[in-house]
């Protein structure tokens, strides 16, 4: 998605509010445009901590990413994460003045609408991309992922659940912004009907509702209807490109995920980034552009991991 391209950052800067769905409280996030390469950073403006959206700062990861540091936690960053992936931002500010960003809808598709009212704007600097050279997979129980070579990115995913109105679901697609807007940022967050008293019993989803997402019962879908038939599936495929902006640049490669979600998303990042030998710097500056006029590469805000 990023190749023969510059970076990319906001016209201007875009503000939207809501509440978020564990907590049910207020938030409002303020996306600013870069002026440097800073990639994906938050900045939780009561306390003023900074959180680079990047795997080392990953915590709980069990209903919904979240990103920690120095005792700020903010939960459930990956709808923007992946409205901005998907329409290929690569450089922004996120302020946020609560813990939780807004669920809005339940998709992604907020979040692109005010991207896209916003504008995009290129910058005087090429993106890197992480190239992958060798297969990488992880395993948990059942559940699994693999990335290997491809030439730009390739996503397979597949969900299986004992609900006969989601069942077996399999989607792949290689990614662009318009095959993102278009099959995935639509696609909203799900539950089954007899998981919500288990996570209100841990006093989760406190703002949860037909509203911000699918329920499904033992008769089929509780909304009134489904976005796509297989509605589930993208949305997992939709999780999976914000997650994958905690690598700290765009990939190149083909993901492979079997009943996998957002703890094993994040394990095959940190799998990726912890064997340089399974991947490589790949700049996206066309041959037949004067090397000169640009900056090169990553600044210090995003350093190899060991």
């Amino acid at each position: 998605m990023h190749r023969n391209r510059h970076a990319q950052t906001l016209r201007q800067p875009a503000t939207l509010s809501g509440r978020g769905l564990h907590g049910d409280l207020p938030c409002t996030v303020v996306l600013r445009p870069a002026e440097r390469a800073s990639g994906i950073t938050f900045l939780h403006t009561p306390s003023g901590v900074e959180i680079p959206a990047r795997a080392e700062f990953v915590g709980d990861c069990s209903l919904a990413t979240s990103l920690t540091r120095d005792g700020i936690r903010l939960q459930t960053v990956e709808h923007l994460l992946s409205a901005l992936a998907g329409l290929g931002i690569d450089h922004v500010t996120v302020e946020v003045d609560g813990e939780e960003l807004p669920i809005l809808d339940g998709s992604a598709e907020p979040w692109v609408r005010l991207i896209l009212e916003a504008g995009i704007r290129p910058m005087a600097i090429w993106p890197r991309a992480l190239r992958i050279l060798k297969p990488v997979e992880v395993r948990m129980g059942d559940k699994w992922m693999r990335v290997s070579p491809w030439n730009g990115l390739r996503l397979a995913y597949t969900i299986v659940y004992d609900n006969p109105y989601i069942g077996r679901q399999s989607r792949e697609l290689t990614l662009t912004a318009e095959k993102y807007v278009r099959e995935l940022g639509l696609a909203r967050t799900f539950c089954l009907e007899s998981d919500i008293t288990f996570m209100r019993s841990r006093g989760l989803a406190k703002g949860g509702s037909l509203d911000n997402a699918v329920v499904f019962g033992a008769e089929g879908p509780l909304n009134e209807s489904l976005r796509f038939e297989d509605e589930a599936v993208r949305h997992k495929m939709m999780d999976l490109v914000g997650d994958l902006v905690l690598l700290g640049a765009p990939l190149e490669g083909f993901v492979e995920a079997h009943c996998a979600g957002h703890a094993v998303h994040v394990a095959l990042a940190k799998a990726i980034l912890a064997d340089p030998s399974a991947w490589t710097w790949a700049d996206s500056e066309p041959e037949t552009r004067p090397r000169k006029l640009f900056a090169q590469g990553l600044p210090a805000a995003h350093p190899i991991p060991a």
